[in-house]
């Protein structure tokens, strides 16, 4: 299965000093090797304030290149008709379930208390664009892949909380 966008919904606990000025990534893992790390950050926002609930949504080719599972490399020079693998996105070739996980990590001591986490994606997938012509196609909508609701305290500053977690699928 293939990946062509990431959605992470993340929502700050509303309460006091549960917000952070501190940059909070999301590495995407597979089988324990980050194939991609992103911030939680957009410049025109606040992010990660007490009560905040945002989406940051990674899609396309820039922000998901190409990363291959099991699927090989065709040699340059080259092609299929279809191609056997989209020209971006995340390859998880035995699934997301075991597979994938996203680590937050937190890049300061100011501590931030994460009240929730959503995963969501847009597969690829190869679909049939005429009778005889196949073609790769991401999907229109976003599918809910999990939920992580627990209050996680994270900081640089261990006697305040953590500063990486994982969440897992299982």
């Amino acid at each position: 299965m293939w990946i062509g966008a990431i959605r992470l919904r993340v929502r700050t606990k509303d309460a006091a000093d549960a917000g952070t000025d501190s940059l909070v990534q999301a590495s995407i893992l597979r089988d324990g090797n980050e194939i991609r790390l992103f911030g939680l950050d957009y410049a025109t926002e606040n992010d990660l304030e007490r009560g905040a609930a945002r989406n940051y949504d990674y899609l396309g080719p820039v922000k998901l290149p190409r990363h291959n599972d099991k699927t090989p490399e065709l040699p340059p020079g080259v092609g299929r008709t279809p191609m056997p693998y989209p020209d971006w996105g995340f390859e998880f070739s035995n699934g997301m379930k075991g597979h994938l996980k996203v680590r937050l990590r937190i890049n300061g001591d100011d501590l931030w208390i994460e009240d929730s986490v959503e995963l969501h994606v847009k597969q690829i997938r190869l679909k049939n664009t005429s009778f005889d012509t196949l073609a790769w196609t991401e999907d229109a909508d976003w599918s809910h892949v999990a939920s992580w609701k627990k209050d996680v305290v994270m900081s640089t500053d261990s006697s305040e909380g953590l500063k990486e977690w994982t969440l897992s699928l299982s």
